[in-house]
């Protein structure tokens, strides 16, 4: 059982269970002098907490109850995941900015909604998890993670049921996941999921709308992410994946992370 206020100098490892989110909450206390407020800190191989001081959720911790505050939040911190990441619960979330274990089934439209409004950007990148990215970040990740398509086309490197599922989007976006897959063949139908989360990752495709909030009439509209936010695209350009990649660590150090060869690769798929 943590004690009610926990206090250690800045190189004290703690091993906790990662997914602790009393842990979290047991760390935001007020620090004495010459100690630090723990933070959400890194977890090595051996399940441990390193301490890190400051950081994003010294802010946000609890603070985040409506969609307007999601909006506040993800263009403060520039990027997070929505729940967790398991290996780096450290990296900014949702779920911690809300004070909750998951926060994805809990407002579940918001990623919809505030993506479709174009508010924010929901995403696939990190650690492979739903996450936002912020409008104003948005040029940098489509200069560092983006891929041209006609460029991967060319170079034999879009796997088939991706080509499949991005020429249908190409020629006829926006269109629905369910009348997308009516031009699939059976392999394609199985494998279109997949291949909407790789395109979408890579700032290929991109939803656009939904058909209906129910069980019965729910479902994703998908147009090309280019045609959908050609001046992101056109503002990547400009910026060069160099100066982007820049940016985005710059943020991440702003947000109390270090940017470690493994959170670049795990995280943002950077070697």
């Amino acid at each position: 059982m943590l004690k009610s206020r926990f206090l250690a100098p800045l190189e004290m490892t703690i091993p906790v269970r990662l997914n602790s989110y009393a842990v979290r909450a047991a760390l935001d206390r007020k620090p004495l002098r010459g100690y630090t407020r723990l933070n959400l800190p890194s977890a090595d191989k051996k399940g441990l907490f390193k301490v890190m001081p400051g950081g994003w959720l010294d802010k946000w911790l609890s603070k985040l109850r409506t969609h307007d505050d999601c909006i506040a939040f993800v263009d403060d911190v520039g990027f997070c995941t929505i729940d967790a990441a398991e290996r780096f619960p450290q990296f900014p979330n949702q779920a911690d900015a809300m004070g909750v274990e998951s926060a994805i089934g809990q407002t579940w439209f918001w990623k919809d909604d505030l993506h479709i409004a174009k508010r924010l950007y929901y995403t696939r990148l990190f650690f492979a998890r739903p996450g936002y990215i912020s409008i104003g970040l948005l040029p940098a990740f489509i200069a560092t993670n983006g891929e041209a398509p006609d460029e991967l086309i060319l170079m034999g490197r879009m796997p088939p049921a991706q080509r499949a599922v991005y020429d249908i989007i190409d020629q006829y976006g926006p269109i629905s996941t369910r009348d997308l897959k009516k031009m699939l063949s059976v392999d394609g139908k199985r494998q279109a999921s997949g291949a909407l989360i790789a395109l979408e990752r890579l700032f290929i495709t991109t939803k656009v709308g939904i058909t209906g909030r129910t069980l019965s009439t729910y479902s994703y509209i998908w147009d090309l992410a280019e045609r959908w936010a050609s001046w992101a695209f056109e503002e990547a350009d400009a910026l060069g994946a160099k100066r982007a990649r820049e940016i985005i660590v710059s943020k991440l150090r702003q947000n109390g992370l270090e940017p470690t060869a493994e959170l670049l690769l795990m995280g943002f798929g950077w070697e």
